[in-house]
């Protein structure tokens, strides 16, 4: 071979280098320490089949490229950026890098400024590195490969395969489709009900709902939902993963599939599709028909029938409302209206074997509005025990409005019968696609005859009872507007508070109602047997809870509250307050209210596991509680605790958290109850002050219980003892030779370096130690003496799922104990220490129910 030929060769291998060492360093497919991906030199992260790319980018309309963005796109399609990191604080130099800092955390950062940071605990940075995985998701993880945080469980507005839709998940839209800022959309799962439920929100407003409308009671494979499930059970095969759901900034949640032939996205379905499709488009009590032909002076939407269009007196807007009276006597006529959905979510379900017997339960309701039978039933639905998945019938009763309503398409749907008098002239109707027709012909002078006849015998009937009944009806009637005050009295002031507290608040029905519903006294007796002894669930500090049947058989958990309370109304009033404005998965939920004379009476969920504290301090029970369990309770009450402390649009301090104030429901996961004590702070208020402390010795912080200081701090010292209270199976007050508390136990054992005999004996051999032994750390953590010092609870759940290493050595907790008199006698239900704010303390024995 020529010496020419070899240099020629040695050139064209050396050329070939020079154009591709560029690319090598550009891309790369793992962060590490000391590595970095940077903005001007175009530099990216890709996954290992070449799915995803992560680097950064402009919006096509930021034509000054002052605005840089951190983002993951598809690696073929540049354009579709399917998760982006810092949307609301754009980079605006173009010196930016994404780096692992000397804490382990990944950061976006510039010379002067960093621009997002995972927040995670400090660790060794060169144990921690970041990849791309071909699902989309980014990862950061330590030396053993271990997930410590993912763009998964933080996603924008893109739902990829692979993701786990839980009930906390959120996909909010960008700001414009030029704009990755957050929007004002926002897609989740219902946060009532919890079956293949979804929302999308537009501010406060609820904008559309999968369900449950009565379509998809019978037929829930109608729902489009279906193909957010199939992402969710993804794998990672290329076909699948070319799929995902959008929250767009226009307001609608779509579902797209890439066509690999022509290379370009095709979306599959959309939501709302028109305008009949958005929630309550029409309003309250009126039906939307899109096939309806819309003229110069025409609308989609109408009355239903017996319901008229007239002025708001809180608005400038006109409302459907009932013109007449349906609620008195017998000249009532039912009509029916062919419908395509209708919401059912707040409605009463009564189990029924036919229409005319779910048309007798309407009729024995008070002031039944209307019922819509259905006599399919879905056992998929039944076995989940959603609502309405037997065989039975939907009632709307006592003021309940009609919402979201759509009829027409030339879509055979389901019958609503609506409730209208007889003296309205119409009877024997049918009304399809909005049309009122007649179905039998009935003669006006025969009609006149028999009215005729009955208005006299009415008459005479009237005239001989007049003299016997005036007096008791007059009574009743006296007894029925001061009763009715009240409730009026009691709903006007919670309404108040509420408004007081969520200023622009956009419900546009908070006129109407309070949130939750108003329950007669006498169905809430007959649903507890006229509260008998059988159905006591137990009793707390200010009454008893009673389990309730409703007909159907709905079962709820009924909180009585003691006449003889004194602090009844005040407690009352303030869980009624603050429960009809929070929904969270690890918060009981409250069903409605009732108010008669001097009861009053909360309506709950019903649990039927009853109370954490039944199960850890119970011998027999507490083996059914494994180390995998208990760890899941513990996680369950921390976002609890993150809701109220944060999440929520109200700052909320619980004041009386307890084991036996965490329900469990039937698969054991835990609810916090009992909100009469907890207390409302403004959102910069990080303390308060009271000269009236309540609580339950043993569970209050020192500062509250000596000084009357209450704050967030406060709950998660009660957290943490709750926390020793499941690792060792033993009460608050454990007294043995060592201890004269539980918390003087486990400070002693933590002292001696054996934490481990804190663990309840019938863990056995079957736990985690490193679980365990991070909870006992957080639950010390949780009750040391200075507030400052303790964690808060979002700090308390990262450090249950960080390492072990990574945790701060505990204090010495405050042993409240010591520092009451001896003297003091526990079962007691009040104290006065010697400080100069005054306190009390209850000790409350509620029951689980």
């Amino acid at each position: 071979m020529s010496t020419s030929f070899k240099i020629t060769n040695i050139i064209f291998l050396l050329i070939l280098l020079f154009i591709s060492s560029p690319l090598s360093e550009a891309t790369q497919e793992i962060l590490a320490k000391n590595g970095s991906i940077k903005d001007e030199d175009q530099d990216t992260l890709i996954s290992p089949g070449k799915m995803f790319q992560m680097g950064f980018f402009g919006p096509a309309s930021n034509q000054a490229g002052n605005q840089r963005f951190l983002g993951i796109w598809y690696h073929e399609d540049p354009k579709t950026v399917v998760w982006v990191a810092n949307r609301d604080n754009p980079i605006t130099s173009s010196s930016s890098i994404v780096t692992i800092e000397d804490d382990g955390n990944l950061v976006v950062k510039d010379e002067s400024k960093k621009y997002f940071t995972t927040g995670l605990p400090p660790a060794a940075s060169g144990s921690r590195t970041l990849k791309l995985l071909d699902t989309g998701n980014l990862i950061l993880q330590n030396r053993s490969g271990q997930e410590i945080w993912s763009s998964f469980s933080f996603p924008t507005d893109t739902f990829l395969p692979g993701m786990y839709m839980e009930k906390t998940m959120k996909l909010t839209s960008w700001k414009s489709s030029q704009d990755p800022g957050t929007g004002i959309y926002v897609f989740q799962k219902d946060q009532v009900f919890g079956y293949n439920n979804y929302t999308v929100f537009r501010g406060k407003k609820l904008h559309w709902k999968s369900g449950f409308g009565l379509e998809r009671i019978i037929n829930p494979a109608k729902m489009p939902m279906a193909a957010l499930n199939l992402l969710s059970r993804a794998n990672t095969s290329k076909t699948l993963n070319y799929s995902r759901l959008v929250m767009s900034s226009s307001g609608d949640i779509q579902f797209y599939y890439r066509d690999i032939t022509f290379r370009k996205w095709v979306l599959n379905w959309s939501e709302p599709k028109d305008f009949c499709s958005k929630y309550n488009a029409c309003g309250p009590n009126s039906s939307c028909n899109i096939s309806k032909p819309v003229g110069t002076n025409d609308t989609y939407c109408d009355c239903l029938p017996g319901f008229d269009l007239v002025p708001d007196v809180n608005t400038t807007e006109e409302v459907c409302k009932r013109t007449s009276k349906v609620c008195s006597g017998n000249d009532t006529n039912f009509l029916n209206m062919e419908i395509m959905k209708i919401d059912v979510t707040f409605l009463l379900f009564l189990e029924s074997r036919s229409e005319p017997e779910c048309k007798e339960k309407c009729l024995g309701l008070d002031c039944c509005q209307a019922y819509s039978y259905n006599g399919v039933g879905n056992q998929e639905l039944a076995r989940a025990g959603v609502p309405g998945g037997k065989q039975g019938c939907w009632v709307w009763y006592d003021g309940s409005q009609l919402d979201d309503i759509q009829i027409g398409n030339g879509v055979s749907g389901h019958i609503l019968s609506i409730r209208n008098p007889i003296s309205k002239g119409i009877k024997n109707h049918q009304i399809s696609n909005g049309k009122v027709k007649r179905s039998k012909s009935v003669s006006t002078r025969l009609m006149i005859i028999i009215l005729s006849a009955i208005v006299i015998l009415g008459v005479l009937l009237c005239f001989v009872a007049f003299i016997c009944c005036k007096r008791r009806n007059d009574i009743k009637k006296v007894q029925g507007t001061a009763e009715s005050e009240s409730v009026h009295q009691f709903t006007e002031s919670v309404r108040q508070i509420q408004a007081m507290l969520d200023p622009f608040n956009t419900n546009e029905n908070d006129s109407q109602t309070i949130g939750i519903p108003f329950f007669d006294f006498e169905r809430i007796s007959a649903s507890t047997d006229h509260f008998s002894e059988a159905n006591k669930l137990g009793e707390g500090g200010f009454g008893p809870v009673y389990k309730g049947t409703f007909p159907g058989g709905v079962e709820v958990a009924v909180k009585r509250l003691s006449i003889n309370s004194g602090q009844g109304l005040e407690e009352f009033k303030n869980e009624v307050t603050l429960i009809a404005k929070l929904q969270h998965r690890n918060l009981v939920r409250l069903l409605g209210y009732c108010m008669k004379g001097n009861e009053k009476m909360l309506i709950y969920e019903y649990m039927p596991n009853n109370s954490l504290d039944a199960f850890i301090f119970d011998n027999t029970q507490s083996a059914l509680l494994d180390w995998a369990k208990r760890f899941e309770i513990i996680l369950g009450i921390c976002r609890g605790l993150i809701y109220l402390h944060q999440d929520s649009r109200l700052r909320i301090i619980h004041r009386d958290l307890k084991t036996s104030n965490v329900l469990l429901d039937e698969d054991l996961n835990p609810k916090i109850s009992d909100f009469g004590l907890a207390k409302i702070v403004n959102g910069k208020e990080v303390e308060s002050n009271t000269k009236r402390i309540i609580g339950t010795y043993g569970y209050m912080a020192p500062e509250y219980a000596l000084e009357g200081l209450f704050s967030t701090k406060s709950d998660v010292y009660s957290f943490g003892i709750v926390v020793l209270e499941i690792i060792s199976g033993k009460k608050k007050h454990y007294h043995c030779e060592q201890a004269v508390s539980l918390l003087n136990y486990a400070w002693q054992l933590w002292k001696e370096g054996r934490p481990f005999d804190l663990m309840d004996q019938k863990l056995s051999e079957k736990y985690n130690p490193d679980e365990v032994l991070k909870c006992i750390i957080v639950g010390l953590l949780c009750v040391q003496e200075d507030p400052d010092d303790r964690p808060t609870m979002s700090n308390a759940v990262t450090m249950l799922t960080s390492d072990i290493a990574t945790l701060p050595e505990p204090k010495q907790p405050a042993f409240l104990v010591r520092k009451f008199p001896s003297s003091y006698d526990t079962s007691s239900s009040s104290y006065q220490p010697q400080t100069q704010t005054q306190v009390e303390v209850t000790i409350s024995t509620v029951q689980g129910r």
